[in-house]
């Protein structure tokens, strides 16, 4: 039995600072590994209904420590994963993870498919293939002149320096990530309390990922998985998650429609019925 509430671990030289809620079988869900905590995910604590969720900031985020030497490769994000799972005493657990999050799941899996029960996917793309920079200028400027959204594009040319800046960058570029302004400033105000670490920012950078850890070893495992893609995801497209889909074996796919990055949020009821049903059908 897990302890529940909030807690500190010590795991390869940092803390990561988790939180347990929840009944069912133990799930792991992290955030992004790139800055942002674990307040942006607030909307998803309905998994507490079927899973034992352990809420995880990841290094350098949140109230979780940052490393001494920097390090923010995938593989150190596995590596903490790993050892988390052996302290908090858990034989194999599910993981979840949106956006890049979802990324470090992938690679997770990857490496540890035996202590894997199984994996929910949200709105991710292949691990070795961050999202490209010009996709999604191309993508934000076919949106120009929509509220909010010139000003958004416009902040990407941004490079923050403090977390205070990239909180802000955070909230100027939001706009693109939903189908509408309005849902955008609610889900800004309803998310009060997240942060960001323009340290961990650079986790997403090319010489954190080395794609050869991941080419391929997807392919080869089978580890029942729900892929989750939003309609209208300006950062990371249906192909992309397509693409995940395609490598994970008997996985399910899930497109909720007229909803963006964040669809749990702006479709609820279809996001919800869609992954439970997923995960209802998968072969466990």
């Amino acid at each position: 039995m897990l302890e529940q509430g909030r807690q500190r671990v010590p795991v390869n030289g940092v803390e990561l600072s988790i939180e347990v809620a929840g009944a069912g079988p133990p799930l792991l869900f992290v955030t992004p590994g790139w800055g942002v905590n674990i307040a942006a995910y607030r909307g998803l604590r309905p998994l507490e209904q079927r899973f034992t969720v352990v809420w995880c900031e990841t290094r350098g985020t949140g109230e979780s420590t940052a490393p001494q030497d920097h390090d923010y490769r995938l593989s150190s994000f596995t590596s903490d994963a790993e050892a988390l799972r052996d302290a908090l005493g858990i034989e194999a657990w599910w993981l979840a993870g949106h956006s890049f999050g979802g990324a470090l799941v992938q690679d997770y899996i990857a490496h540890h498919p035996d202590r894997s029960l199984g994996s929910i996917l949200l709105c991710t793309l292949p691990a070795g293939d961050p999202a490209n920079f010009e996709e999604l200028i191309a993508r934000g400027t076919a949106r120009a002149g929509e509220p909010g959204c010139d000003d958004a594009l416009a902040a990407f040319s941004t490079v923050p320096t403090t977390d205070g800046e990239a909180l802000q960058l955070l909230a100027d570029i939001m706009p693109l990530y939903f189908r509408d302004l309005d849902t955008c400033h609610r889900f800004l105000a309803e998310t009060d309390g997240m942060s960001c670490r323009v340290d961990a920012m650079v986790a997403e950078s090319p010489e954190c990922i080395d794609r050869r850890v991941t080419d391929g070893l997807l392919s080869t495992i089978d580890v029942p998985s729900v892929v989750l893609a939003a309609s209208d995801d300006f950062v990371c497209s249906p192909p992309r998650g397509q693409i995940v889909h395609h490598a994970l074996r008997g996985s399910k796919f899930v497109l909720v429609e007229e909803a963006g990055h964040f669809p749990w949020f702006e479709q609820p009821e279809r996001f919800w019925s869609g992954l439970h049903r997923a995960i209802d059908s998968l072969a466990l």
